[in-house]
């Protein structure tokens, strides 16, 4: 709690809070509750054994800042939650200028309070500051508070704030991993179309770990920059390396499910953010995000729809929450697995929320052309589609949904040059773009083309029931009876109620030939 008698102070009695749970929550044998929870009981009159057991926790550290020109003063009290006992407090009354040693002070005394047992690798970091000068530190903590508000106009507030650290301290670590972040979110968050800005986040990370190879946060901004960049096998252990480094960290393993979605493994994503959740149980909404998408990705519609419902209520303009409540509307009523008489309308609704937020984001307009689709609108279906291809020349699924869009209208030659684009580029989710080359080769009749992409793409997300309809029908048409009957048995056990006559009348395959041979052909494969 901030006790001076200046609000201003805020960020300061807030950046001595996170260093202090960041600190304890490297030591292995604790369990250490998030920032963002702990945060949510600030200034307000709590009972500890309450506390206590809405959090899971059998200790409680609270206190008190005050700070006051160059002196400082620190209470703290470590209680027992079950009992409310006070184990151990103290008042703290220094200069300023030995704020660094008193935070290593109270860290080791929790340490010997506990009679924790640290590694040797624990002793060494534990008591590592950063910087040793205090201008650069309080300039950090004003860049973090800015950081946290995740706005455009906070994020250039805060790279301000971190550069200006780097400058006081050009050895700052930390200080230009969280100047890296500012160019990650600026480039996530599409503020800039600058091609640069995610190699600039890759050299700050780099430099942040020449600097300090121990610092978690650079090894979580590496993993993020490469899993942007395709490279998800060493994203995947740099988000490793990262919490192993600091293994109570929420945000940590938060950021680990987003590496894990992107790199085609949403099962393993889902373990990752309800970890975060467990150590941070009043979460930002972007946890939400992960877990949405996750539910999405694993055919788990109702679930995606409800999250990213959720995620809305708390954050209104996020646009993937819109985004991703559009395309799990859609693939719920493909998969017919949405609510009796339900329509695409819920659908229509969310992406063009999407689009009225950013216009410029090429998947917003993907879902609204797949959504113009199958409601056979074709024209609208392909200038969208068109559209995110000028949006995103460089990404596969852009061209992998056009290709799908001309397969269905028929247009097969464009389809199939499509298909091939998509094939020469990189998807930004892992073997994403695969289903839709899959689909564009079954309806050019190019059987065996189709086979291995489907089979790819539904190795690494097997519970999306129209790429198992697709590989099915590919099968039968193939020969390939058993495997065929195979796909039959996935489809009934993701929808045990699922109607052939239901599917061709969804179906905006355009040509009524093509379309009765691809339900003859699931017919033969067994379905009803």
């Amino acid at each position: 709690v901030n006790m001076s008698n200046n609000p201003v102070q805020e960020y300061f009695s807030d950046g001595l809070t996170e260093d202090l749970t960041s600190d304890l929550s490297r030591i292995s044998s604790l369990f250490v509750i998030a920032r963002n929870t702990a945060f949510t009981y600030k200034g307000k009159p709590v009972n500890i054994q309450d506390v206590g057991k809405e959090l899971g926790v059998r200790y409680v550290l609270e206190g008190s800042v005050q700070r006051a020109g160059q002196q400082v003063r620190i209470t703290t009290q470590l209680i027992e939650a079950t009992t409310g006992y006070h184990l151990w407090s103290q008042r703290y009354d220094r200069p300023l200028q030995d704020l660094f040693a008193l935070q290593d002070e109270i860290v080791q005394k929790i340490v010997t309070t506990l009679k924790l047992q640290l590694t040797l690798h624990e002793q060494g970091y534990i008591v590592h500051r950063h910087t040793d000068n205090l201008e650069a530190y309080n300039t950090f903590l004003r860049g973090q508070e800015y950081h946290y508000r995740f706005t455009k106009e906070a994020n250039i507030q805060g790279r301000q704030m971190f550069e200006k650290a780097i400058e006081l301290d050009p050895q700052y670590a930390e200080a230009y991993a969280w100047l890296g972040l500012t160019y990650h979110a600026e480039w996530i968050m599409h503020w800039s179309a600058d091609p640069q800005t995610l190699e600039r986040a890759l050299a700050l990370a780099q430099q942040a770990l020449a600097l300090d190879d121990t610092l978690p946060i650079a090894h979580s901004l590496l993993s993020y920059v490469y899993v942007r960049k395709q490279q998800y096998d060493q994203a995947i252990a740099e988000g490793e390396r990262a919490i192993a480094l600091n293994p109570n960290n929420a945000d940590r393993y938060a950021g680990q499910s987003n590496v894990l979605l992107y790199a085609g493994r949403p099962e393993e994503a889902l373990r990752a953010v309800e970890q975060a959740m467990r150590l941070n149980p009043r979460c930002p909404p972007w946890y939400l995000y992960h877990v949405g998408l996750a539910y999405r990705m694993t055919g788990r519609y109702a679930e995606a729809i409800a999250t990213m419902k959720e995620l809305i209520s708390r954050d209104p303009n996020l646009i993937y929450a819109h985004l991703h409540l559009a395309s799990s509307y859609l693939w719920q009523w493909i998969a017919q697995q949405s609510p009796a008489a339900q329509t695409l309308e819920p659908a229509m609704a969310a992406v063009q929320r999407a689009v009225a937020l950013s216009d410029s984001y090429h998947t917003n307009h993907m879902v609204l052309g797949y959504i113009s689709l199958y409601q056979r609108q074709y024209e609208q279906a392909l200038a969208e589609m068109e559209r995110a291809v000028d949006l995103a020349p460089n990404e596969a699924l852009s061209y992998a949904t056009l290709a799908v869009v001309l397969s269905y209208t028929g247009r097969t030659e464009a389809a199939l040059e499509a298909a091939a684009q998509t094939l020469r580029l990189k998807s930004e989710v892992a073997d994403g773009h695969l289903a839709d080359v899959g689909i564009a080769y079954a309806l050019a009749g190019r059987h065996e083309e189709a086979r291995a992409p489907l089979q790819r793409y539904l190795s690494r997300h097997p519970n999306i029931l129209p790429a198992r309809l697709m590989l099915a029908a590919v099968y039968s048409e193939l020969g390939q009876a058993a495997e065929a009957r195979a796909e039959v048995v996935e489809v009934l056990r993701l929808n045990p109620k699922f109607s052939l006559e239901v599917h061709r009348q969804r179906m905006p395959i355009k040509d009524p030939a093509v379309l009765e041979r691809h339900i003859a052909a699931l017919r033969k494969a067994g379905l009803k």
